[in-house]
């Protein structure tokens, strides 16, 4: 299952902006094992924008981050610069159908397919479900816990509540996706597959992937069969989904982006949650005085200090000039979501866990500084379940006695798509 070759580009004579001179090899490691220490060295030293080459994708990538440069990539037309390209090695397992590899008017359509389970209404009504399943997860914690384990496990036991209803046995569906997942999270089998982009057969880390997709497609074909197949009436959101009247593999690729986007990113976010609320006991203290205003600012400075995605990429197939820098065809373009949100001149001691910088209006310096779910109309469909998922968990963790297992704060470590703690968020909690 490789990914695509590299396309050939017209020889448009741009020169691009600068950035490390270091062999792709080295920069992809670097990406991989420490992303955030990576974009920092590379904004420091070349500023913005700059120009980083890896084998996440298939050219180099321009980064961007500030407002007005984060807001021209996010109004490209998609026509000039296709989002869905930049992440065509996701197809394999994302699918043709998938909202992450479309663009244009299809793009558009599957969104709002994918935002109508998601209108407030039912966020308000899925809330006392999300609620529950967070507090008895919290109720079992004892000791030692790698929050970022228990998260993934929380997140996908949520959506997966969320999306086939209380009464679904999916319970090999929920290992599958775990078993899935697994085979790309590890630092080493991610740059096996990263750098050899070929199945070498079953035991190669692309082949054992591709095994692990086809038992996972093959497990979720069968819940959608016996769904279709049982009487209607069922407001799962997988219900509402089987009303739009498409196929099984179209509603399939539907089903893995709300699974994978709706535990993965979730669960990482949640860790860095732990982590940082571990660290800064004052927080802690006052979320148990029950000010939603609070609540809400811990889950915005969280999303803002450590976000689980660090950009937010499209594909230039026609040359184009973005903020004020003229770029060849070929070239990815991205808003760099860890650095915009970490800017000095937008956020006073940036790399600081500050809620209390929430508290005066809720509101980020500008629209494009606070981007942890993307922007345009490439912003993430899910974003208000995510939210609100945040809210109840950190809500729940107020009850906790919880301390660090270390005392330094973890670095940023990226598994799969997403970064994540590098000790997976460890706390000791007390009973």
């Amino acid at each position: 299952m490789p990914r695509p070759a590299r396309r050939a580009v017209p020889a448009v004579r741009l020169t691009l902006p600068p950035g490390p001179r270091a062999p792709a090899v080295w920069q992809t490691v670097a990406w991989m094992a420490r992303p955030a220490a990576f974009l920092r060295g590379v904004h420091a030293r070349f500023g913005e924008p700059a120009t980083i080459r890896t084998y996440w994708v298939d050219e180099p990538m321009v980064l961007f981050s500030s407002p007005d440069a984060v807001r021209e990539v996010f109004r490209l037309d998609p026509e000039v610069a296709p989002a869905g390209q930049s992440w065509e090695f996701l197809r394999p397992f994302a699918g043709d159908h998938s909202i992450l590899v479309l663009d244009g008017p299809e793009h558009l359509r599957e969104r709002r397919l994918l935002q109508g389970p998601f209108h407030a209404e039912r966020m308000r009504a899925l809330q006392p479900a999300v609620a529950d399943l967070a507090r008895r997860e919290l109720e079992s914690w004892d000791g030692r816990v790698v929050t970022l384990e228990r998260m993934k496990r929380l997140t996908l036991e949520t959506i997966l509540r969320v999306v086939f209803g209380r009464a679904s046995d999916v319970s090999a569906l929920r290992e599958a996706v775990h078993t899935t997942l697994d085979s790309v999270r590890s630092l080493p089998r991610m740059l096996a597959m990263a750098l050899v982009q070929r199945d070498l057969g079953p035991r190669s880390p692309w082949g054992r992937f591709r095994l692990a997709v086809e038992r996972f497609d093959a497990l979720l074909l069968d819940v959608v069969a016996r769904r279709r197949a049982g009487p209607a009436g069922d407001d799962s959101m997988l219900a509402l989904l089987l009303e739009q009247g498409v196929d099984d593999r179209h509603l399939r690729d539907e089903l893995v982006a709300l699974l994978v986007a709706g535990h993965d990113t979730s669960a990482a976010s949640l860790a860095w949650a732990f982590e940082r609320l571990a660290r800064h006991p004052h927080v802690r203290a006052r979320l148990s005085d029950g000010d939603p205003a609070y609540l809400d600012a811990v889950v915005k400075e969280v999303l803002r200090v450590r976000p689980a995605l660090t950009i937010a990429p499209r594909r230039l197939v026609r040359p184009a000039r973005v903020a004020g820098h003229d770029l060849p065809a070929g070239v990815h373009v991205a808003a760099c979501i860890w650095l915009a949100m970490r800017r000095e001149d937008l956020w006073p001691y940036a790399g600081a866990f500050r809620p209390e910088r929430w508290l005066q209006d809720g509101r980020p310096p500008t629209p494009t500084s606070w981007i942890p779910f993307g922007g345009g109309v490439r912003r993430c469909a899910g974003a208000p379940f995510a939210e609100m998922e945040m809210r109840e968990v950190v809500r729940a963790s107020a009850a906790l006695r919880m301390r660090p297992a270390r005392p330094q704060p973890e670095r940023a470590r990226r598994s799969g798509l997403v970064v994540t703690p590098h000790r997976g968020g460890e706390v000791i909690v007390d009973r």
